[in-house]
């Protein structure tokens, strides 16, 4: 895939063309995909280039926005960590890789292979590397930042899970602080919904966040006629991190957050917990989102 150099947001980048939407990659830092850009210009990515979170026995992390690669479980320690070098760039036949060199606090390098498979699907494949000099337990944990006020989407389960329906299939996972009277937490009987126009409506204050097992394999984002959905797989057999909550929402007054995470994997030195994701952009308005959310046609 050929590259296509551009600034944005005052950053070097890579820009790919999906059909009636455009990826800008930076390659200033990173892995980082700094906007999801459509005809009209419009970033639909939360753009924070002023937002930190403290890093232990480090500099603070820039959030910047846009879409990132962490390492779970979450630990500020080694999960918080700063990407503010440039990443290596090598085009391959199929798409570009954006990697990064070995973290010495964490013990990791991340890589994001990214890929335009149709006119509005991205295919993102991830590799957190153990560079550690000892056995490390990792999962990949893919996280978008949207705009905020939005619709997001946890769906589950509405058919029984075994034969006979005798084991549980639906879990909801709450984080110590979230409250189940929150209003932007709705539980429907075919998803979770975060519903973060509550943020306005009800003056509401503080963080939510909610995860469940992908068992349908996605997770969506509805604001301003745009329908984000991330496809992602739950293997059952396997561990995961947070209480088998392998897709999560968390909800900020300044973006929303969608979360995916692979499961946990034992790695020696020089192996990588893997993942993947397929994202689909639907330029929709809001009732055809909630219909297709609804309807089960997400689920493949």
């Amino acid at each position: 895939m050929p590259l296509t150099m551009t600034r944005y947001a005052g950053h070097e980048a890579v820009q790919l063309e999906a059909g009636a939407v455009r990826l800008v990659v930076t390659t200033s830092v990173g892995p980082r995909v700094l906007a999801l850009l459509t005809e009209d210009g419009r970033n639909h990515f939360a753009e924070l280039p002023d937002m930190t979170l403290p890093c232990p026995g480090s500099v603070p992390i820039h959030l910047r926005g846009g879409h990132r690669l962490w390492a779970a479980p979450e630990d500020p320690r080694f999960t918080y960590r700063p990407d503010d070098d440039p990443v290596r760039v090598e085009e391959l036949p199929d798409g570009i890789l954006f990697s990064t060199a070995p973290d010495p606090v964490a013990g990791t390098s991340r890589e994001m292979h990214i890929r335009v498979t149709a006119p509005e699907r991205v295919s993102l494949d991830y590799r957190v590397v153990n560079t550690a000099d000892r056995p490390q337990r990792l999962a990949a944990w893919a996280i978008t930042m949207l705009k905020p006020l939005g619709r997001a989407w946890l769906p589950m389960l509405t058919e029984p899970f075994d034969p006979g329906g005798f084991q549980g299939q639906r879990n909801i996972v709450l984080w110590p602080y979230a409250r189940t009277a929150d209003p932007r937490f709705v539980l429907h009987e075919y998803a979770i919904e975060v519903c973060a126009a509550a943020l306005a409506e009800h003056h509401v204050e503080g963080s939510f966040k909610v995860g469940t097992s992908l068992r349908r394999g996605w997770v969506a984002h509805w604001r301003d006629g745009l329908l984000f959905v991330k496809r992602a797989g739950h293997d059952e057999t396997q561990p995961y991190a947070d209480m088998g909550a392998s897709g999560q929402v968390y909800s900020h007054g300044d973006f929303t957050e969608l979360e995916t995470l692979g499961p946990l994997t034992d790695l020696a030195p020089g192996e990588a917990a893997v993942h993947r994701e397929d994202w689909e952009i639907n330029l929709v308005g809001e009732a055809e989102a909630e219909r297709l959310v609804t309807s089960g046609e997400l689920d493949r």
